[in-house]
């Protein structure tokens, strides 16, 4: 059974650091999820992380963010060096920017908005410094230290948001705006919203017009999405060890014989199947 993690009351509103190879009160090398963000930072690779059934490189120089809800699996080489900053969305909330691109890492499947990024050579030092001065900080007993750390972190955003050229991601593709909201709302809703004429409703255009702007960004249609979403949610439910009649029910589906022909469907196996090729 995947465990799912979750902060403590007391760390709700805190900003955490961890080096990591830190023993915590859980084993990141096997699969899990947590309720929270992880902001991994490798100063040298070695290894793999499988973050929802894709496996990423962990390189030297390398930045990788897990989101609330993805199953992730750490497989560092022994000699890896690194740190994890771990927070809530709402403590960053204040930038807009940065709150941006974590609704996105929450939002979009990771094989659309790749969750690793890896810098040049020329940005190492300053990538050194700030995470190393964040750690510096956050194991001193300095007064306004988390602002501080806060600060470090959000410079670290702010080199993730030019390697993505997102100032340019809102600005270069007529109705943004619509397929952004209609990925949040997905994210949100999906359990309860199952039909396109739902999600045009809410977001004030037509089923045929939200149809052309999600097939012009991403070649699928909106109930390919839906779909999608729905897929990625079992898969992480299955995963956790949830029978497929509770997984049906979570997911609202009528009944579990309706869950299982849907997911046979989209996936080419039933959920019975799926989880015995997972163990």
């Amino acid at each position: 059974m995947i465990p799912i993690h979750d902060l403590s009351e007391v760390h709700k509103k805190e900003l955490r650091m961890d080096m990591l190879g830190t023993l915590t009160h859980y084993d990141s090398t096997e699969p899990h999820r947590h309720n929270y963000f992880e902001f991994m930072v490798f100063l040298k690779g070695g290894g793999t992380h499988i973050i929802d059934f894709v496996e990423f490189p962990i390189q030297d120089y390398s930045i990788h963010i897990v989101a609330p809800g993805q199953v992730h699996q750490v497989k560092r080489a022994l000699d890896s060096i690194g740190y994890v900053f771990i927070f809530e969305l709402n403590l960053l909330e204040q930038t807009k920017e940065i709150e941006n691109l974590l609704m996105n890492h929450i939002c979009f499947e990771v094989t659309e908005f790749a969750p690793n990024y890896k810098f040049e050579q020329s940005f190492t030092e300053e990538l050194i410094w700030n995470v190393e001065k964040a750690w510096k900080e956050y194991s001193s007993n300095e007064p306004f230290k988390s602002l501080v750390v806060q600060n470090h972190l959000q410079l670290l955003f702010m080199n993730c948001l030019r390697q993505k050229n997102y100032g340019n991601l809102n600005v270069e593709l007529r109705n943004n705006d619509v397929y952004v909201n209609f990925r949040r709302m997905l994210n949100k809703e999906y359990k309860t919203l199952k039909k396109v004429k739902d999600y045009a409703t809410v977001l004030s255009v037509s089923e045929k017009q939200l149809n052309d702007i999600l097939h012009q960004r991403t070649g699928e249609t909106v109930s390919s999405l839906i779909h999608k979403q729905l897929i990625l949610e079992a898969k992480r439910l299955l995963n956790t060890g949830i029978p497929a009649k509770e997984v049906a029910y979570e997911l609202n589906f009528i009944d579990p014989a309706h869950f299982s022909k849907f997911f046979k469907t989209q996936t080419g196996l039933s959920p019975s199947e799926f989880k015995n090729v997972q163990a």
